[in-house]
């Protein structure tokens, strides 16, 4: 396969790809030019063990193409690497890159990866953790890029509340490894605001007999991916993401999605991370707990749970801890951390 790609105004190609700078994207050149028809891309383990899974090269570069025609990607546009190339994000901005002729800007990956920035950038992917960082750190920075994809985790009402000041355009992703990244997009800013995510073009959306999500995607060889993610369907091109169904919790025999939870009283926590959960009790089944990372007790929090969640929703026990532990992408690793506060 022959490929060429721009980097921090650099061309390279299959000749001379070994003088890039960067060992993990050298790695990865180096496998998307030999003969092999697809690539081996490790899974994220924010819902399990991790795993390596094999992705065409021609569906990557669909994926790619997609992209493109949704944000209106030009060739000679910019876009900014700031994540693992190890990882279908990283990799993925580097097949864009190549599929679409864009100059790719690559810096290390970081929580603040744009502090040092003094040029526009046209196209960005960072993770909720990087842009509160940013924002925090530098913000006015952010109003450097021009559109910016916010993937890996949920959005929480206090990132988005700052996002409403900020120039760039905001779009929270939805996707994973299996369908080559984002398939759709929730716009998170300015007048375009939605509660719902929307199709990338000519993907559209039905539910299963569980309701869960089943995603048609014509431009990949696999036509349509299951998923194991409860939404509210609003047409077949748009969707209200509820909670996976592998996270339910079994109260008492009422069914509680823990990521319905957090969305509605995510502005109780501002920048301290959480996540709510759930252990065996012999009278419920489940008992809802809620885990937060801070040294400290946050002041009022009974009360105010009470006013966002209804008397079942209210978490049995609440464990504070230093720290969360988390995957090789920077996700909290629920399972794990619920396991060190319940020994």
């Amino acid at each position: 396969m022959k490929w060429s790609i721009q980097i921090n105004g650099k061309h390279y190609n299959n000749e001379n790809f070994e003088s890039i700078d960067n060992s993990e994207i050298r790695a990865f050149q180096e496998e998307w030019g030999n003969e092999e028809l697809s690539i081996s891309v490790k899974t994220s383990g924010s819902t399990g063990k991790p795993k390596l899974i094999r992705l065409l090269k021609s569906d990557m570069i669909a994926s790619a193409k997609l992209t493109g025609e949704y944000f209106n990607l030009k060739n000679a546009q910019t876009a900014l690497l700031c994540l693992p190339v190890k990882y279908i994000a990283g990799k993925m901005m580097l097949v864009r890159a190549m599929v679409l002729g864009l100059d790719l800007i690559s810096v290390k990956p970081s929580s603040n990866p744009i502090i040092d920035c003094v040029q526009s950038i046209n196209f960005a992917a960072m993770t909720p953790m990087q842009v509160n960082t940013v924002l925090n750190q530098s913000p006015d920075k952010l109003n450097l890029i021009e559109q910016l994809i916010i993937g890996g985790a949920p959005v929480n009402s206090p990132l988005e509340s700052k996002l409403q000041e900020v120039k760039t355009h905001c779009y929270n992703t939805y996707g994973m490894t299996e369908t080559i990244t984002h398939i759709a997009v929730k716009k998170l800013n300015k007048e375009y605001k939605s509660k719902y995510f929307e199709a990338l073009p000519n993907i559209t959306f039905q539910l299963n007999k569980d309701d869960c999500l089943l995603i048609n995607t014509p431009h990949l060889s696999t036509l349509t991916v299951t998923t194991s993610d409860k939404v509210k369907i609003a047409d077949k091109q748009t969707f209200m993401f509820i909670g996976r169904i592998d996270n339910v919790i079994n109260s008492g025999g009422i069914k509680i999605h823990p990521e319905e939870l957090e969305t509605r009283v995510s502005n109780l926590f501002h920048n301290t991370r959480f996540f709510f959960s759930s252990l065996p009790d012999e009278l419920l089944g489940e008992r809802l707990v809620l885990v937060i990372e801070s040294k400290n007790s946050i002041s009022n929090l009974d009360s105010n749970l009470k006013k966002k969640l209804d008397s079942f929703e209210i978490p049995k026990t609440i464990f504070y801890t230093d720290s969360f532990l988390e995957t090789k992408t920077k996700k909290i690793d629920r399972i794990r951390t619920l396991k060190k506060q319940n020994k």
